[in-house]
């Protein structure tokens, strides 16, 4: 309606100019008084025939009247005054844009306008005085100033019939105005009547959408009471599983501790055997420093006997020598039965031979009991040792088992625990994406809430929308419980994980803690029993031997001997054949000497 406010302010605004008029032509003209309101009945009777006109007859036949006026009225284009009567649609336009700071100027200030403050639009009126409204021009040339006397009345009659004549344009371009504004209030009626068959349609509308409100809350009401019917449903489920899991809770607390017990004397078994290990490679090391030992010693008794060996033959031949002088001197003795001294010097060296021989006879002696005796503990140290070789292998076979089963225990808590942290991973990606989809869904629901609360609109499709979202709701809903009934049971699923795990974590602490405990007395009691082994070892050693490089030797070779079992055994036959064949030797061999006397 603001456009026909601007309309009502330009026809406001014309009456004022009109007025304005009016004003000036009573004011300047006080001779012709009568004359004038001859002209200003039959102007006013003309405006009144004319709003009469524009009340009755349509648009068309007004233009016709206007252009019948125009017919009847002078015009002169030559003149200044139709040139500033004719209006150009820019212009139009422009009067249009600035109607309303126009009615509102008029509305503040409406002036009341009298004879002394009428604007200068008339002959005469030359003063620079500023100009409100309208800019005028003169009515009449300038050159109508020099004349002057009688013929004054003549001009000013001329002037009030120009005066006139614009009177009439201005009063015709008002009809047209005043015709545009009776079409303007018609489409005004009209579009009101448009607007109030809307207003209708709209609060009809409104009606149906209270309505469908109403249902709306009820159906939000009712999903309200399923949800809580779910909940309590889904609550009773819960503590139902609850019951089961603790259940189940229980009867593996009792398995892993029947497993812990299992475990526990696994240990001791793996403990005891491992004691029984190290006992053993005590043993070892004992049994190969006592071979290393008996080897040093029977290189010795080898090279002691090279030796009487060689001094065995220096003898024999010392003997032979001996034995051909003496058979030199009982020839000589025999021939000339005389008795020298150096006779008397050789029966003195041959009774110290004898006294020798027989001392070397008692060495012999006492030189093969003792290989006996080195044969027989070489024979109870092999047996000792291939018996510890075997149970040093069974042992290690035990230790490799119970080291791959730590090792396959190692890794399935390693697969467990990766298994547990993926889980957790998983589970509070899940709980995250679940908890941000329950807080999209409640905003949802309080946007719901409050849009169904404060509908005011107007479109047709809002059912659509509001069928729509309800589906929605039912489908999230759904969605949401069977989301919430996995999320329950993978939070459960975590939490036994998480009781296995702490357990197995508690039960690992333990047997760490045990077997330090148990490592560090096995290896302060390996110490002792090696302490008493080597004191044994020095108290059966009848000489104490310092380290040198034939132990450095035979302990490599004792360290080869323990890889490679083909060489063990090629030892083993070597040193029996060299017993065997030493012991050959020392029976079978007997000095020449013993058979001489005999034959004497």
């Amino acid at each position: 309606m603001a456009w026909f406010a601007d309309l009502a302010g330009r026809a406001e605004n014309l009456l004022n100019s009109l007025d304005e008029q009016t004003g000036a032509a009573l004011r300047n003209h006080n001779v012709t008084k009568k004359k004038w309101e001859k002209n200003e009945f039959t102007v006013a009777q003309q405006t009144e025939s004319t709003w009469g006109q524009r009340k009755r007859l349509p648009p068309r036949t007004l233009k016709k009247i206007n252009t019948e006026n125009k017919s009847s009225i002078p015009s002169r284009k030559s003149s200044p005054l139709s040139n500033h009567q004719s209006r150009s649609p820019s212009r139009d336009n422009q009067d249009v844009k600035n109607l309303k700071p126009k009615k509102s100027a008029s509305r503040k200030s409406s002036p009341q306008y009298t004879m002394n403050q009428c604007p200068n639009t008339l002959v005469a009126d030359h003063k620079d005085k500023p100009r409100t409204i309208k800019q005028r021009r003169l009515s009449l040339p300038a050159d109508l100033e020099v004349y002057s006397g009688d013929d004054d009345l003549m001009y000013q009659m001329q002037n009030m019939e120009v005066e006139n004549a614009m009177l009439r344009n201005e009063l015709n371009v008002m009809n047209r105005e005043v015709s545009e504004l009776a079409t303007k209030l018609r489409m005004t009626q009209d579009d009101a009547a448009k607007t109030q068959i809307k207003l209708e349609t709209a609060d009809l509308m409104y009606q149906k959408i209270n309505t469908e409100k109403e249902a709306l809350s009820a159906q939000v009401e009712q999903l309200k009471l399923k949800l809580t019917e779910n909940t309590n449903t889904e609550v009773t489920k819960q503590k139902e599983l609850n019951k089961g899991l603790q259940e189940e809770i229980e009867l593996l607390r009792i398995k892993t501790a029947d497993s812990d017990e299992k475990c526990t004397e696994l240990r001791h078994k793996l403990n005891e055997k491992e004691i029984a290990q190290i006992k053993l490679e005590n043993d070892l090391r004992h049994a190969q420093s006592t071979i290393s030992n008996l080897q040093s010693n029977l290189e010795k008794s080898n090279e002691e006997c090279r030796r009487l060996e060689r001094d065995w033959e220096a003898y024999k031949v010392r003997v032979k020598n001996m034995l051909l002088s003496k058979d030199n001197v009982i020839k000589s003795l025999q021939e000339g039965m005389e008795v020298t001294v150096d006779t008397k010097e050789l029966m003195h060296q041959i009774q110290a031979l004898k006294e020798e021989r027989d001392e070397l006879s008692e060495v012999t002696t006492a030189m093969r009991n003792e290989c006996e005796d080195l044969k027989s503990y070489m024979g109870q140290v092999e047996a000792r040792h291939t018996a510890a070789e075997r149970v040093v292998c069974a042992l290690r076979d035990a230790l490799r088992e119970e080291r791959t089963a730590r090792n396959r225990a190692d890794a399935q808590w390693a697969s467990v625990t990766k298994d547990l942290k993926s889980l957790q991973i998983e589970t509070g990606q899940t709980i995250a994406s679940l908890r941000m989809a329950l807080r999209d869904k409640d905003n949802e629901l309080h946007r719901l809430r409050d849009t169904s609360s404060t509908v005011r609109s107007t479109d047709t499709s809002a059912l659509n929308v509001a069928d729509y979202d309800i589906k929605q709701d039912t489908i999230d809903s759904n969605k949401i419980e069977y989301l919430t009934q996995a999320l329950v049971l993978r939070q459960s699923k975590i939490d036994k994980l998480l009781a296995d795990n702490n357990i197995l974590k508690i039960q690992l602490e333990k047997l760490e803690t045990k077997y330090k405990k148990e490592i560090s007395a096995v290896r302060s009691n390996s110490s002792h029993s090696v302490v008493h082994l080597q004191d044994e070892c020095r108290h059966r050693s009848r000489s104490n031997m310092t380290t040198d490089t034939l132990s450095a030797l035979s302990v490599r070779l004792g360290v080869m001997v323990k890889r490679y079992p083909v060489l063990r055994v090629f030892v083993i036959a070597y040193m029996v054949c060299l017993h065997f064949w030493v012991l050959t030797v020392l029976c079978t061999s007997t000095p020449e000497f013993a058979s001489r006397p005999s034959k004497s």
